[in-house]
């Protein structure tokens, strides 16, 4: 089967999203914390994994994955698809809306 990075890219978005919805249902049942705090949290821990993944390739020049951080750049990256995601889909977008039934 020939590589196809679309489909692989689609499959790591929904398997990272399971992962992360899995951790965000789990610390919510277990603390007494509204569902915005503990996506705050989620936000805070994803930050934490990019400064760390960062402050990495910055010590280590000799990575092969050839990512350079430019933090201000990567941070509005981040940003911008977080609220690419965050935002319902817009209505008129069919193949978005979910069925309320069955007929």
């Amino acid at each position: 089967m020939p590589h196809d990075p679309s489909r692989q890219t689609e499959i790591l978005r929904a398997e990272l999203k399971q992962a992360v919805m899995t951790a965000f249902c789990d610390a919510l049942h277990q603390s007494q914390l509204s569902p915005l705090k503990v996506m705050g949290l989620t936000a805070e821990a994803l930050g934490a994994v990019y400064r760390e993944v960062a402050e990495a390739h910055r010590l280590d020049t000799d990575c092969p994955c050839g990512w350079h951080p430019k933090v201000e750049a990567d941070i509005e990256t981040l940003r911008a698809a977080l609220e690419r995601a965050a935002r319902p889909a817009p209505m008129t977008d069919l193949l978005m809306v979910q069925a309320a039934g069955r007929a």
